[in-house]
């Protein structure tokens, strides 16, 4: 760039290396692979109710098969986020009894045991829960009217709400980074309106934020950590290098501290709200011709390839990956190959001395052909934990003191 430029520069640290900000197609290494499964994704959708638009929260399977309804509220349900553990969602919801404002709700995967967690005094708005890193608590958005805002934190079941940080400027979507060191944030900095927003972070004790992406009068928003917390995603409407000339929202990926910021889709789409599965691998976001008609769809986390997972007139929005704990193992195996698509079974796992990717199948074809059975011929026990739709299965074999272990993810045939 130079001294005549009129092109918008970002501050902050996108400003120390401008170069990096240049809409190129850049490949990212993908984070080690974490000992979790990539579970369902939630998301939010008026599918049920298009013409009132009232949102509903949906879960699927990564392929985008298996769709439920989680919510029948007649009121909107919105801005899904699974728990660290994946058996819990928290949420929005519209303030009962209220024309106006919102609070925060949680419920279980399969979409049971509903609790609203918050009360908030008559002209305030609780929303935009985020899990706390371990599940012991929830960050959220705590709002009034005009432009005030802070960042509250409270348990699990919605105890002791308490503000915890309380930033200069209006925050949004704020979320911990996976070792709880730093907080990010999306926050207003136009004086009236919403028109321009910047990324930010704050350390756990508070202090002044630390500008990480903030191109002035562009909406950089919706900040998304990866599981290993060195990435951060977000979607932004900026136009840097002349890569975004409609300057519609594209999807962007940058550092942890703000460094080498890097455009990952390139359209005359709406594409926002990133989402990373929780290997690190993939990004979930909604693209759509605008703001209010949109599609679930997932690319790699270093951009390219994007697949449709679903397919609706209206909006399908704010997608959520759950993790799914696993077992430390030894093989990644992959699913049954052709003879087993349609099994439901994925994502196969073998950990133990002699047990080959081939054996670990075999085991996976007793279970299933025995009919889900609790122990599998060859002295294995099997355990099936469900998690709202996806059941994850441990095949254990442990009786000649050589540790053995099957995992893999299955999916039963929807009853619905």
């Amino acid at each position: 760039m130079t001294g005549s430029d009129t092109r918008p520069r970002p501050r902050g640290a996108c400003a120390r290396a401008a170069l990096a900000c240049a809409a190129v197609w850049l490949t990212l290494a993908a984070p080690a692979a974490a000992d979790v499964f990539n579970g369902r994704i939630a998301f939010s959708s008026v599918r049920t109710d298009p013409q009132a638009k009232e949102f509903d929260i949906f879960s699927m399977s990564p392929d985008g098969s298996d769709v439920r309804r989680l919510t029948t509220n007649p009121a909107t349900d919105r801005q899904p986020d699974w728990s660290p553990g994946g058996t819990r969602i928290a949420y929005s919801i519209d303030k009962p009894d209220s024309p106006v404002n919102f609070e925060v709700a949680r419920m279980t995967a399969g979409g049971t045991r509903h609790l609203r967690l918050t009360e908030t005094p008559t002209g305030q708005a609780s929303s935009q829960p985020s899990w706390l890193p371990g599940g012991r608590g929830i960050l959220f958005r705590r709002s009034a009217s005009g432009r005030q805002s802070s960042i509250w934190q409270m348990g699990p079941r919605g105890e002791n709400p308490a503000v915890r940080f309380a930033p200069p400027h209006p925050p949004l979507y704020p979320s911990f980074a996976p070792d709880r060191r730093r907080i990010a944030y999306a926050a207003i900095l136009s004086p009236t309106g919403d028109t321009d927003r910047g990324i930010f972070s704050m350390a756990r004790s508070g202090g002044v934020p630390a500008p990480l992406f903030d191109v002035p009068g562009a909406y950089d928003s919706a900040p998304s950590w990866s599981p290993d917390g060195r990435q951060i995603a977000f979607e932004s409407d900026a136009d840097v290098g002349a890569a975004n000339p409609e300057r519609d929202m594209e999807i962007w990926v940058m550092r942890a501290d703000g460094s080498r910021p890097v455009q990952l889709t390139a359209n005359a789409a709406h594409d926002e709200g990133p989402s990373w599965s929780p290997d690190g691998r993939r990004l979930a976001y909604t693209s759509g011709v605008d703001a209010t008609h949109g599609d679930i769809h997932v690319m790699p986390a270093a951009g390219g390839d994007p697949r449709r997972l679903t397919r609706y007139a209206g909006a399908d929005e704010s997608p959520d990956w759950q993790a799914i704990p696993a077992p430390d193992t030894d093989a990644r195996c992959g699913g049954l190959g052709r003879s087993g698509r349609a099994s439901g079974v994925s994502d196969v796992r073998a950990a133990g001395r002699g047990l080959t990717c081939a054996a670990a199948r075999t085991l996976v074809r007793r279970w299933l052909r025995a009919d889900r059975p609790r122990r599998v011929r060859g002295g294995y026990s099997a355990t099936v934990t469900d998690f709202g739709g996806l059941r994850r299965v441990l095949l254990r074999r442990g009786d000649d003191g050589r540790r053995r272990l099957v995992a893999f993810l299955h999916q039963p045939a929807s009853k619905r």
